[in-house]
């Protein structure tokens, strides 16, 4: 019996730390950088990005007929994350459900995303390059810029980089 209880705890122990775990890991990512920030008179939500350096898997625009039939809405944006025990974002990812099967159009690293008041901060020295990943990524799970990103790449798909 004391057996069966431990393996019961054991198991509820992990599953909590899974399920928890990206909730937590976004928390203390936006109050590390609402911290950070608030020392140098930045709201995050007024910081400027660039999403230049996204890494699209198709040409771009494309030809594709049920790429083109494509609504903004039919679009996932996932979340890419290193582990579920201890996870960091890595990227994002951006695919269409194409009759049942996952078609990957473009991906976002994290390293890739950048800010340019963060980059004049980091080239002053003022914050270093944990802190800017930690800023960047706030940034990038916020839902507005997540949807920024959606409405980016709907806009590459159909019209193309120029």
């Amino acid at each position: 019996m004391i057996e069966l209880t431990f393996i019961i705890a054991a198991l509820v122990f992990v599953l909590t730390s899974i399920m928890t775990s990206r909730p937590m890991y976004t928390l203390s990512m936006k109050n590390y950088s609402k911290r950070v920030t608030s020392q140098y008179a930045i709201r995050i939500a007024d910081l400027h990005y660039s999403y230049d350096q996204m890494i699209y898997f198709i040409s771009l625009p494309t030809t594709l007929p049920y790429i083109k039939a494509a609504v903004k809405e039919d679009l996932i944006i996932e979340q890419d994350y290193s582990s579920f025990f201890y996870p960091e974002l890595k990227g994002i990812k951006i695919s269409l459900d194409h009759e049942g099967e996952k078609l990957y159009l473009a991906y976002l690293p994290i390293g890739n995303f950048r800010l340019p008041h963060l980059d004049k901060l980091q080239q002053e020295g003022s914050i270093d390059e944990e802190a800017y990943l930690k800023i960047s990524t706030t940034k990038l799970l916020h839902p507005d810029t997540l949807q920024e990103v959606r409405d980016e790449v709907f806009k590459q798909l159909q019209v193309g980089r120029y």
